[in-house]
C-alpha cells in the first residue's frame, strides 16, 4: 500500500504548463480550434430542465451553449444564452405561459434546424477558410458531426477563434462567425 504524506510547498516555485502549446494562425488547421468531444466533456442539459434554472446554471459557468438531450440521453439540440435570455422568458410569459413552467425545450433550436461540419473536412482545411466559409454567419457556434455524421463529435466557437486568434473583439458581447470574418478582413486590409 502506498504512504501518501503532506510536504510544505515553501520552495516550489513554478507551475507545471502542457508540453504541447499549440500556436494558432490563419493558416493552421480549422481541426485545431474545434472543442474535440473525444477530449473534452460535452456540456449537456436535460430538456426537461426549468428555464430559469438553465438561464442561472449557464450564467454562473459562463457557458454560452449546451447541447440538449432528451430523458434517454439522447442529442435533440443546443440552447444558447442568448436565446434564453430574460427577455425570451418575458416575451413566453406575455403570452400567456407560467414561468415556473417554462423549461429548455420551449426556447431550444432543434436539431432539425441545426446545421454542421464534417470532421475530416476540417482535417483539411484552414482556419482562414473555415472563417471564409462561415462568414456570412451571425451564428456563434457551429457542430461538429463525426464522419459517418451519425454523432456530434465536437463544435467551434467564435469567442474561441477570436481568442486563439487574439482579435480585437468584445467578449462579453454575443462574438458571431460574421464579426470574426469582419474583423480578420479589416486586419488584412490594414497589413496590405
Amino acid at each position: 500500500m502506498t504512504q501518501l504524506s503532506l510536504n510544505k510547498c515553501d520552495r516550489v516555485s513554478q507551475i507545471e504548463w502542457p508540453t504541447q502549446q499549440t500556436q494558432v494562425s490563419l493558416q493552421s488547421k480549422a481541426i485545431e480550434i474545434v472543442t474535440d468531444f473525444q477530449k473534452n466533456r460535452p456540456l449537456v442539459i436535460d430538456s426537461n430542465t426549468k428555464a430559469v434554472e438553465a438561464e442561472y446554471l449557464m450564467k454562473k459557468a459562463h457557458v454560452k451553449l449546451k447541447l440538449v438531450l432528451d430523458e434517454n440521453d439522447q442529442f435533440i439540440g443546443t440552447l444558447s444564452f442568448n436565446d434564453l435570455n430574460n427577455q425570451e422568458i418575458i416575451k413566453k410569459v406575455a403570452s400567456g405561459d407560467s414561468r415556473a413552467d417554462l423549461r429548455v425545450s420551449d426556447f431550444m433550436k432543434t436539431k432539425s434546424v441545426q446545421n454542421s461540419l464534417d470532421w475530416r473536412a476540417l482535417e483539411s482545411a484552414s482556419l482562414r477558410s473555415l472563417i471564409q466559409f462561415l462568414a456570412s454567419s451571425n451564428d456563434q457556434h457551429i457542430l461538429v458531426r463525426n464522419n459517418e455524421g451519425s454523432t456530434i463529435r465536437g463544435l467551434i466557437s467564435a469567442s474561441d477563434i477570436a481568442r486563439a486568434l487574439h482579435l480585437n473583439v468584445n467578449l462579453n458581447m454575443p462574438v458571431s462567425f460574421k464579426l470574426i470574418s469582419e474583423t480578420v478582413n479589416t486586419l488584412d486590409q490594414n497589413a496590405a
